[in-house]
């Protein structure tokens, strides 16, 4: 399966079992981008909402008669997927961390991506 995230748009997929696949991961690599950076807060909100659709999405996957390590293997594959994408086009990534960011707003209010991310997308 394709990650949710298409070439010429931020936009989600109407799939929102894919939202917590292709958001999760593009939180678990904008946590890792944070924690590089040094900004263990902003890195822990991320992880925290990676955490939050990870285990959303060990839920679906249950819920369709597969295991966590199921989930688990396909939320990597989104990773290596978007990771990708990140390399080819670093801009189109963070469109896509602020579109997730819209979709799953950080419980803490923290509000979306800003600082280190910002200077990259005009």
């Amino acid at each position: 399966a394709t990650p949710g995230f298409g070439q010429d748009s931020g936009e989600l997929s109407p799939n929102t079992s894919e939202h917590l696949f292709s958001c999760g991961a593009a939180f678990a690599m904008i946590a890792k981008v944070y924690e590089e950076a040094g900004d263990a807060k902003k890195s822990a909100v991320y992880e925290t909402k990676f955490d939050m659709l990870a285990g959303r999405a060990e839920g679906f996957f249950e819920q369709s008669q597969r295991s966590k390590s199921d989930a688990g293997a396909y939320m990597q594959q989104h990773i290596n997927s978007l990771a990708g994408v990140a390399e080819k086009d670093g801009v189109l990534f963070v469109k896509w961390v602020r579109t997730c960011d819209l979709r799953f707003p950080d419980p803490n209010s923290i509000g979306p991506i800003i600082g280190i991310l910002r200077k990259e997308v005009p």
